[in-house]
């Protein structure tokens, strides 16, 4: 019995402390201000626009290995995301794609999320070296085949109308089994 009032006489202090703390409390928006847009996605402008691409997958048959498509960039939610549309063929293979980049304000680095028409997410995160005008965008995604997919896209700008890019995939995170690589080019239809 006295061991019972002892615990008792414990826990009834933290169990009002954690009580309070559970009450829900009135919610204020007035002292809250909307953030600056990051200056950081000012580096996605040279994406805005209308673009055609063609590409060579480096390890496919020869049926399989000329890619092409066509992409559009645009600006939405006030110039905080870029929303985008694309589409790929091959001779034997088509899919399309759309996708959201945006600059993560806590994390402070930039991000980006794509689906296809398969129904497969391709997600990961950004690096833009200003001074080589390049791109390398690491992700994880769900490949063409189904299995999981971690790989890298490279962007160079090489001119407000040409994106030179490679892509390579692999299906392990070591990268050491490479399930894809590709070599090509963007150019700017207006």
């Amino acid at each position: 019995m006295q061991r019972t009032r002892t615990l008792l006489w414990l826990t009834a202090p933290c169990a009002i402390l954690f009580a309070g703390g559970c009450a829900v409390s009135n919610v204020s928006f007035s002292g809250i201000q909307r953030p600056d847009r990051a200056t950081a996605l000012d580096a996605y402008d040279v994406f805005v626009g209308t673009w055609t691409w063609e590409a060579t997958m480096l390890n496919a048959d020869s049926d399989d290995a000329s890619w092409s498509g066509q992409a559009a960039w645009n600006w939405t939610l006030d110039k905080r995301c870029l929303h985008g549309e694309m589409s790929a063929k091959s001779n034997n293979a088509d899919f399309k794609a759309e996708g959201i980049w945006s600059w993560h304000p806590k994390a402070r680095k930039y991000i980006w999320s794509m689906f296809n028409n398969w129904g497969y997410p391709q997600e990961g995160t950004a690096h833009y070296d200003d001074d080589t005008k390049c791109w390398r965008m690491a992700y994880r995604s769900v490949g063409l085949d189904g299995t999981t997919s971690y790989g890298r896209y490279e962007m160079k700008v090489v001119d407000n109308n040409t994106l030179e890019w490679s892509a390579s995939e692999w299906a392990d995170a070591l990268h050491m089994i490479k399930k894809m690589e590709m070599e090509g080019t963007y150019k700017r239809q207006r």
